[in-house]
């Protein structure tokens, strides 16, 4: 009983590592395409800066389509293009401020302009106004100035 009991456990042994042997290999090829995707879609966004494009257009589509935030506002960048169209680009295709400003900074852009780009981005037809002074009322005691209350305690009805 022992021997049968042995070989199985040698073949099931040789099986699993064999499984690991041939699972390795898709893996690399899995990465090695999404490696090859990322880099056509940086080239893609940087030719569309060189051409010309509507910078803002080509990162919300690059997006939308599916398109890595992080990658395509880091490719926009370094490409050049103007960082209020990427930001706003970005935000409008649904990336989150906090992916856009890190990616931007990665890529190198100014975290104040940043700021204040994505503070624009995130709302549109938004007027600023400088607030108006309130103006100090005063308050009147019913009971007359002395009457002020005592002590409170949370114990108490």
């Amino acid at each position: 009983m022992n021997k049968f009991f042995l070989i199985f456990l040698i073949i099931l042994s040789l099986t699993f590592t064999a499984h690991l042997a041939y699972s390795e290999e898709p893996i690399k090829n899995i990465l090695s395409l999404n490696k090859t995707k990322e880099q056509e879609i940086c080239i893609t966004v940087k030719k569309a800066i060189q051409d010309r494009l509507n910078i803002k257009e080509v990162v919300k589509t690059a997006i939308q389509l599916g398109h890595s935030a992080c990658l395509v506002v880091k490719c926009a960048i370094e490409g050049g293009g103007n960082l209020e169209e990427i930001i706003t680009g970005a935000i409008e295709a649904g990336a989150t401020p906090d992916v856009v400003s890190r990616c931007a900074v990665d890529a190198g852009a100014d975290p104040k302009e940043i700021a204040g780009y994505i503070m624009l981005a995130g709302l549109p037809d938004v007027c600023y106004f400088e607030p108006q002074r309130l103006e100090e009322t005063e308050i009147e005691n019913p009971q007359g100035e002395d009457s002020a209350g005592g002590f409170l305690s949370p114990s108490t009805p």
